[in-house]
C-alpha cells in the first residue's frame, strides 16, 4: 500500500502527523459479545486497537494506531475517533471481511473467544511493519513515542518488534499476550525480553511460568532478562515489577462493572499514556487501572471517549493514596451523574423483552374490559407517561378493536371527564404513580362511572389504589436520571395490551359488541410477531446509532434553538426528545407536528439552526420528505431519525427497518435518547439540574400535589 493509497482510502483518510505520544498497532474486529445473563451486544465495533487507543487519548496524548482494516467495518465509528483526536494513518484497508467474533463472558469474568470468520483469518489481518507509516517511529523525533504491540499471533508480534529495534528508530515498547500463542515459555520469553515492559494477563502469565503467582511470575521473569512486567489481574488490580525492587501490587479500582469487554487493553492504553508522560511504571500502571475502571462502568467499545472526567477521579485517588472509587449512582447535585442515564439506555433492549414475556400480566385487565362491554379506552398521562399514551395509540386503534384516543391528564380531569360516553375505560399512566393530575384524572373517572385501569411501575402506588385494576410496567431503574427506559416500560405495555386485546377478539371473545381489530387477522399475526422481534431491532439501533448521535449532538450543542418534527405517533417521540433536553442538557427546545411546522416555526428557523425530524416509513412519510426539502431549502440543519436513509442532506440517525409505524416509536427513542445523553455531558450539566435540594422537594411537590378541580 503506497502513501498516497493509505491518503485516499475512505477508512484510512486524514494522514497523521509524524510525531506521536503513543502508537497502538493490534487489530479490528466485529464483536457479538454474549453478556453473564445472557444478553447479547451484536455487531459492536472493537478490537484491541480501539480500547487500546481510547483508553490512551482520554489522557490527551497524541495517538496514532496502526490495523488492517476489513471492508465491512463500521466507518462511522472511525469518524467519531478521529473526530476524537486519533491518527487514522496507520489504518490499511485490506480485500474481505473483518475478523467476526463471538465473545462470551461467563459470570466469574471468564472469556470465551468464538471466530465467525475462518481462523486463518486472524494471520491474515495482522499488522506487518510495513503497515507503519514513514517516520512514525524514525529518529528524527524529539523524544520516543511508547509503542503498544497489542495481542496479535506470535509471528506477526515478533516482527513488529523486531522492525522497532532496528537501527535507527526509538520506542518504548509495551507487548500484550495473545491467547494464541504457543504452549511452552521460550518463544514468548525471548520475544519479552526484546521490548521495554511485558504486559500479560494474570492466566497468560501462569500458562508461561507453570503457577498462579502473579508476584513469584514476575520475579522469575525478570531474573530470566524481561525488563519490565505489568500484570493484569482484573478484579484483584494489577502487579508492576521493576529491576531492583519488589513487585507492587496495584489496587483494583472499586467501581460497578456494567461491560467488561476491552477492560484489559483500555488499561494497557492507559499504562502508555502515563509511560509516554514519564510516570514511573507503579504509578503509569495505576493510570492504566483508572482507565479500565472508568471503562468497566459503562458500556461500549467507544466509552472511554465520554469518561475522561471518571478515568481522573480515579487516578488522582492512586495519586492521593485513596482508594480508587467511582460511584455508578451518584447522588442528585453531583457534577456528573449521567451515568445512570446512559446504563438505563443500554438496558431497553432487555426492558422490552421482559414486557414481552410478562405480556399475560394484561390479562385481568383484558377480562374486565371484556366483562364491562367497554367500547372506548381513553389514554391519560403527563410527560414521559403522555407521550407513551399519545405513542401507543394508533397501535391500539388498529389492533385492539376499540376506539381509543388519549388525552392529557389536565385535560381529561377538567374538561373532558364530562363528555365521554358511558361504556368508557380511562387507562391512566403514571410509571412512580404518584403524578398528580393523573391521580386527579382517575377520581374524576371513577367519579363519573368510568371504569379506570392503572398503568405503573409500582403496583401499590397512590394511583394504583384509586384504580378499578393494575396494569404493571416494573422494570429495574438505577437512579436519579432523566426517564428512558421507564418510558419504554409504559410504551411497550400499551402495545402489548394492544396484542393482547386484538388476540382476544380474534378468539371470539369480543371486548364489546361489534368489536373488531381494523387491520383483521392477518394484520394482528404481523402486529404480534414484529412485538417479538423488538428487542433484536432494539439492539441493532442502539449499536447503530450511537455514533451519529454523538456527533449530530456535537452540532447541536451549540444551537440558540433545536425543534423536533413528528406525525402521528411520532409526534409522541418528538415530543420525548425534547423533554430530554430540557431534563439533561438544559436547551431551549419545542416539539410539534411536522405540519405545524411549515405554518409557523417555518418563520422563525434560521439557516444553520437545527431541526429533528423523526420520520420511520409510514403514512406521513411522503410529507416529511416535503418537509426535509423545506428544511434544505432555508438552509437549516436537519437531522433525520428513520429507518430509511433520506433522500436530500441530513444528519441521519438511523433506527432499524421492518416493523409497522405502530411500534417505531420503541426504536425512535432510542437515538433521541442517546442525543439526550451526549448533550448532557457535552453541556456539562447533570439530572435535571436542581440547584439545590429545596428547589428539588418543590418541584416535586408541584408535580405530586393532588388537587381536585371542578370539570368544564
Amino acid at each position: 500500500m503506497t502513501e498516497n493509497d493509505r491518503v485516499t482510502s475512505p477508512v484510512a483518510r486524514r494522514p497523521g502527523r509524524a510525531e506521536h505520544d503513543v502508537i497502538v498497532i493490534g487489530n479490528l474486529t466485529i464483536d457479538d459479545v454474549v453478556h453473564p445473563n445472557g444478553e447479547t451486544t451484536m455487531a459492536s465495533p472493537g478490537g484491541n486497537t480501539i480500547y487500546a487507543a481510547t483508553g490512551a487519548l482520554i489522557w490527551g496524548r497524541s495517538v496514532g494506531v496502526v490495523a488492517r482494516v476489513g471492508a465491512d467495518f463500521p466507518g462511522a465509528a472511525l469518524d467519531r475517533l478521529r473526530d476524537a483526536g486519533l491518527d487514522t494513518g496507520g489504518l490499511r484497508p485490506i480485500e474481505g471481511p473483518t475478523v467476526r467474533n463471538w465473545v462470551i463472558y461467563e459470570h466469574n469474568g471468564h472469556r470465551s473467544w468464538v471466530y465467525r470468520t475462518p481462523a486463518e483469518r486472524s494471520l491474515e489481518v495482522a499488522p506487518g511493519p510495513e503497515d507503519i507509516p514513514t517516520g512514525w517511529t524514525g529518529q528524527k523525533q524529539d523524544r520516543a513515542p511508547v509503542v503498544h504491540v497489542a495481542a496479535m499471533p506470535l509471528g506477526a508480534a515478533t516482527a513488529i518488534v523486531g522492525h522497532l529495534r532496528a537501527e535507527g528508530r526509538r520506542a518504548i515498547v509495551t507487548l500484550d499476550t495473545h491467547e494464541a500463542w504457543p504452549a511452552g515459555r521460550d518463544d514468548g520469553l525471548a520475544l519479552a525480553r526484546r521490548v521495554d515492559v511485558f504486559v500479560p494477563s494474570h492466566g497468560e502469565l501462569a500458562a508461561i511460568v507453570g503457577y498462579d503467582d502473579p508476584e513469584r511470575g514476575c520475579r522469575e521473569l525478570q531474573a530470566e532478562g524481561v525488563p519490565a512486567v505489568v500484570v493484569k489481574c482484573g478484579e484483584k488490580g494489577a502487579v508492576a515489577s521493576t529491576p531492583g525492587g519488589p513487585p507492587v501490587r496495584i489496587a483494583p479500582p472499586d467501581v460497578a462493572v456494567l461491560d467488561a469487554t476491552g477492560a484489559g487493553d483500555t488499561f494497557c492504553g492507559g499504562l502508555a499514556a502515563g509511560l509516554a508522560v514519564g510516570e514511573s511504571l507503579v504509578v503509569a500502571a495505576q493510570r492504566g487501572a483508572a482507565t479500565a475502571g472508568a471503562a468497566l462502568g459503562a458500556s461500549g467499545s467507544l466509552r472511554l471517549l465520554r469518561r475522561a472526567g471518571v478515568a481522573e477521579r480515579l487516578r488522582s485517588c492512586y495519586a492521593q493514596g485513596k482508594l480508587p472509587r467511582a460511584t455508578l449512582l451518584p447522588k442528585p447535585g453531583e457534577d456528573d451523574d449521567s451515568d445512570v442515564m446512559e446504563r438505563e439506555i443500554t438496558t431497553i433492549p432487555a426492558v422490552i423483552r421482559d414486557r414481552l414475556e410478562l405480556a399475560r400480566q394484561a390479562a385481568p385487565t383484558v377480562e374486565r374490559l371484556r366483562d364491562s362491554r367497554i367500547r372506548q379506552v381513553v389514554l391519560v398521562g403527563c410527560g414521559d407517561s403522555g407521550f407513551a399514551c399519545q405513542a401507543a395509540a394508533l397501535a391500539l386503534n388498529r389492533h385492539s378493536g376499540l376506539q381509543v384516543r388519549w388525552e392529557h391528564a389536565l385535560d381529561f380531569a377538567r374538561y373532558g371527564v364530562r363528555y365521554h360516553a358511558s361504556g368508557t375505560a380511562v387507562v391512566v399512566v403514571s410509571f412512580s404513580g404518584k403524578t398528580g393530575r393523573t391521580i386527579e384524572a382517575a377520581h374524576q373517572a371513577r367519579a363519573f362511572g368510568h371504569l379506570v385501569i392503572a398503568l405503573t411501575g409500582v403496583p401499590d402506588s397512590p394511583i394504583a389504589k384509586v384504580a378499578d385494576c393494575v396494569l404493571p410496567a416494573e422494570i429495574p431503574t438505577f437512579g436519579f436520571s432523566p426517564g428512558t427506559s421507564t418510558y419504554t416500560a409504559m410504551l411497550v405495555t400499551l402495545l402489548t395490551l394492544a396484542a393482547e386485546l386484538g388476540a382476544n377478539v380474534a378468539a371470539g371473545a369480543d371486548v364489546a359488541a361489534g368489536a373488531d381489530a381494523a387491520v383483521g387477522p392477518d394484520g394482528l399475526s404481523r402486529y404480534a410477531t414484529d412485538l417479538q422481534r423488538l428487542p433484536s431491532l432494539a439492539e441493532e439501533t442502539l449499536q447503530r446509532s450511537e455514533g451519529p448521535a454523538y456527533a449530530a449532538a456535537e452540532r447541536l450543542a451549540r444551537a440558540r434553538m433545536i425543534t423536533f418534527l413528528g406525525a402521528g405517533p411520532n409526534e409522541a417521540s418528538a415530543k420525548f426528545g425534547a423533554a430530554k433536553l430540557f431534563e439533561g442538557a438544559q436547551q431551549i427546545a419545542l416539539a410539534t407536528n411536522v405540519e405545524e411546522w411549515a405554518h409557523e416555526q417555518y418563520f422563525i428557523t434560521r439557516p444553520g439552526e437545527p431541526v429533528v425530524l423523526v420520520a420511520p416509513s409510514g403514512a406521513s412519510s411522503d410529507r416529511a420528505a416535503e418537509i426535509l426539502s423545506e428544511l434544505n431549502y432555508i438552509e437549516a440543519l436537519p437531522v433525520f431519525v428513520g429507518d430509511q436513509a433520506p433522500a436530500l442532506p441530513a444528519l441521519h440517525l438511523p433506527v432499524a427497518a421492518g416493523i409497522g409505524e405502530e411500534l417505531s416509536p420503541v426504536l425512535a427513542s432510542i437515538p433521541l435518547s442517546q442525543i439526550g445523553l451526549h448533550l448532557m455531558r457535552l453541556n456539562g450539566k447533570r439530572s435535571y439540574n436542581f440547584p439545590d435540594d429545596d428547589a428539588r422537594r418543590e418541584h416535586y411537590a408541584t408535580i405530586h400535589r393532588v388537587t381536585i378541580g371542578d370539570p368544564a
